[in-house]
């Protein structure tokens, strides 16, 4: 009856990507001698957009796909020891692309 609506196993592995690049680009307690942290963000958020793009072409996102994706960086990154206020606005991001993403024209 409900087809592909619970099955999230891309999603699930689009979450630990995005929480693997993450920690590679922006490491929870990066060391004092880490440099380049704006470009570091720059080119994790340029990495994540394209992605998303990607993603949301080759899967049908429904609302419990998108928050069971929000829920999985969430906890991810939780569990990577970031703060809570990013972890927040992150996912929050990640929603408004993902909703921006999926309202685009198919190519």
């Amino acid at each position: 009856m409900f087809g592909s609506f619970f099955k999230t196993a891309d999603v699930d592995q689009y979450a630990d990507w995005i929480v693997a690049e993450v920690k590679r680009s922006l490491p929870p307690r990066p060391s004092p001698g880490t440099k380049n942290i704006a470009d570091r963000a720059e080119k994790l958020n340029l990495s994540i957009s394209k992605k998303t793009g990607e993603f949301t072409r080759s899967t049908k996102l429904n609302i419990y796909k998108k928050a069971r994706l929000a829920a999985r960086v969430r906890e991810g990154m939780t569990a990577l020891g970031y703060p809570e206020p990013f972890v927040k606005s992150f996912s929050f991001d990640l929603l408004a692309r993902l909703q921006a993403a999926s309202k685009q024209p198919s190519r």
